[in-house]
């Protein structure tokens, strides 16, 4: 289990920077002062961290990790490392729902730096109607997200804000769960020939257990 998770953190280290879609999440925060790792695989049908060389066609895998830190009963913090040089930090605000819940509804907002090209700025609202009726380890959530690429280096091209929804669901216990998840994006691209929707599958492990498991 322990040479799994050195290859996958040296598969995280090799992967370049790519652009953070995936929510992973439901709308509840986590507990204050606790924290709880996670890991994402996500897969883009087109990248828009380019530079001005890029071929237009080109897919993007991105494996990252993730520690979020409890702040206090409706807020959490959280830095999201990303591949190879890149990084994001969000705030969560819980909105609606009774605490200790998973219904209700959440804010989360970040930015950070993607690769060595561009600044990445993020705003995503969250919902989730709670844990499904008669299972009670499944839980649903969606929500819109808008994210924004500004280019700060010569070899780098800009992009439009992208705006997207996205479906989820969150199967397992509070200390380990697997959220898989699907996103579609309106990203218009600089480079002819790309698609001007993105699409996102994504699939986030978080918990203690990956804490414990990690060593940590």
């Amino acid at each position: 289990m322990r040479r799994l998770l050195f290859l996958v953190a040296a598969a995280i280290g090799l992967t370049p920077g790519c652009v953070p879609y995936a929510v992973g999440t439901t709308p509840s925060t986590v507990s204050e002062r606790a924290i709880e790792p996670s890991a994402v695989l996500q897969v883009t049908s087109g990248r828009r961290d380019i530079g001005v060389d890029t071929e237009p066609g080109g897919a993007g895998l991105m494996l990252g990790n993730e520690a979020r830190i409890g702040l206090d009963e409706r807020s959490d913090i959280g830095v999201r490392i990303i591949g190879f040089g890149s990084m994001t930090a969000t705030y969560k605000r819980r909105l609606t729902g009774a605490l200790g819940q998973e219904a209700g509804a959440a804010v989360m907002v970040g930015a950070g730096i993607i690769g060595t090209s561009h600044l990445h700025v993020e705003a995503t609202v969250v919902a989730s109607p709670g844990p499904l009726e008669g299972f009670p380890r499944i839980v649903p959530y969606g929500g819109v997200r808008l994210q924004d690429l500004t280019p700060f280096s010569n070899d780098a091209l800009g992009t439009p804000t992208a705006l997207g929804v996205f479906v989820g669901g969150r199967f397992g216990w509070p200390d380990l769960s697997v959220s898989p998840e699907l996103g579609l994006f309106y990203s218009p691209s600089p480079l002819l020939g790309d698609d001007d929707v993105i699409i996102v599958p994504s699939v986030t492990v978080r918990g203690d257990r990956l804490r414990r498991a990690l060593g940590l």
